[in-house]
C-alpha cells in the first residue's frame, strides 16, 4: 500500500483495492474495527475518482463492492440502518453496470431486504423482496423456464416473507407466502427445504385454528 500510494499517489483508484483485501483480510482474523477503516478507506478513494469518472463500469461496481463489505460489517455489528443505507446504494450501482437481474444484484438486494428485517423496517424489506422476485421471474415473462437455482432462490425469499408476515400475525399472507414457497421447491425436489416449509405451513395453520377459536 505504501509503496502503490507513493507511486501513484494517495487517491489513484488501485489504492480501493488494496485497502479492501486489507479489510477482508481484518474480517478474517475477527478484527472489525480496523476492517471497518479500510473499507470506509476505501470507499473514500473510490467516491473521489467517481467525481472524474462517473461513469466508469470498473469503478461503479469496486464501489459497490466495498459498500457491500461495509454493510456485511455494519450488519455483523448490529448496525442495520447503516447496513441497509450502504446495501440500498451498492444495489443501484450494481445495476447500473451489470443489469438489474444478475445474481449479484439479486444477492444484494436480499442482504438489503434483510437488513430492514433486522432494523425492524417490515414495509420496506417486503418491498424488496417483492422487487427480488419479480427481478427473478423476468425471464419467465419470455417464456424461457426457470432454472433450479431461480426455483429456489423465489422458494427462500417467499419463506422469508412468510416470517416477516408472522412477525405482524397476519397469518392469512404467511400462510399464501409458504403456498407459493412450497409450490416453487415442489418443482425442483429439494425433500429438506420442503420439511422446513411444511413445518411452517403447520404452525401458521395452528395460529390461524387458534385464532379463529379465540373468536
Amino acid at each position: 500500500l505504501s509503496i502503490r500510494r507513493h507511486s501513484m499517489g494517495h487517491l489513484h483508484p488501485s489504492t480501493a483495492r488494496i485497502y479492501n483485501n486489507i479489510g477482508c483480510v481484518h474480517v478474517e482474523f475477527n478484527e472489525m474495527r480496523e476492517a471497518r477503516r479500510a473499507f470506509e478507506a476505501a470507499l473514500d478513494v473510490q467516491r473521489n475518482a467517481l467525481c472524474y469518472e462517473p461513469d466508469s463500469g470498473p469503478l461503479l461496481f469496486g464501489t459497490a463492492t466495498t459498500l457491500c463489505n461495509l454493510g456485511y460489517l455494519y450488519t455483523y455489528r448490529s448496525m442495520n440502518e447503516k447496513a441497509s443505507m450502504v446495501l440500498k446504494e451498492a444495489a443501484e450501482l450494481q445495476h447500473r453496470v451489470i443489469g438489474p437481474s444478475h445474481p449479484t444484484v439479486l444477492s444484494t438486494l436480499d442482504a438489503l431486504a434483510d437488513s430492514y428485517v433486522k432494523s425492524g423496517d417490515n414495509a420496506s424489506a417486503m418491498d424488496c423482496y417483492k422487487d427480488v422476485i419479480n427481478r427473478l421471474e423476468m425471464r419467465e415473462m419470455d417464456g424461457t423456464k426457470l432454472s433450479p437455482r431461480k426455483q429456489r432462490a423465489l422458494a427462500i425469499v417467499h419463506y422469508k416473507m412468510s416470517r416477516v408476515h408472522r412477525k405482524q400475525n397476519d397469518f392469512d399472507a404467511a400462510f399464501r407466502a409458504l403456498s407459493d414457497s412450497w409450490a416453487s421447491v415442489n418443482q425442483i425436489g429439494a425433500p429438506d427445504l420442503l420439511q422446513r416449509i411444511k413445518n411452517e405451513i403447520e404452525e401458521v395453520e395452528a395460529a390461524m385454528k387458534n385464532n379463529m377459536d379465540w373468536l
